[in-house]
């Protein structure tokens, strides 16, 4: 597949085993961009996928430099991700990696909230579009506590089963 070539994947149309192989490679690219020194394999390895299962799902994803293959800088592969706005978590399809990139960095933000209270200002005012609709970061710490508290954020994936509608 040349390189650059949008590849779309809609994780509803895939079965649970697909999907979730799919996730792992995803898993895979995300922790070789944040670690250039481990290698492809490896990375694979750590996400629980194998080089053959990535070349298969995320193959736009990957460019060959020699004879080594590694991953691109970016990439636009779709992803389905939770996302918590001021009005609750919400699902979001994302079609590029610097999107998923900052819901990420929120997620995290979010995740060490109490150690560092100061993490959520650099969202303030970001919004991201996805299908013709408008998400805004929840940035506010006492709303952001209170979704907490009412169990609205989920922790454990940052990969949801399905966009919103």
């Amino acid at each position: 597949m040349p390189q650059g070539l949008r590849k779309i994947i809609h994780l509803d149309a895939l079965s649970n085993v697909k999907a979730d192989a799919y996730r792992r490679a995803l898993d895979a690219i995300g922790l070789k961009r944040r670690n250039p020194s481990l290698s492809l394999s490896k990375a694979a390895k750590a996400s629980g996928t194998t080089l053959k299962t990535m070349r298969r799902h995320v193959a736009p994803a990957l460019r060959k430099t020699g004879r080594k293959l590694d991953v691109a800088s970016r990439d636009l592969l779709t992803r389905t991700m939770r996302m918590l706005t001021p009005k609750g978590d919400v699902s979001v399809l994302t079609e590029d990696s610097r999107t998923a990139t900052l819901i990420s960095e929120h997620y995290n933000a979010l995740r060490n909230l109490k150690q560092n209270p100061t993490a959520l200002d650099k969202f303030k005012g970001k919004v991201i579009r996805s299908g013709g609709i408008s998400y805004e970061f929840a940035t506010d710490i006492e709303n952001v506590n209170r979704l907490i508290r009412a169990g609205a954020v989920h922790f454990l994936d940052i990969y949801a089963t399905e966009p919103e509608s």
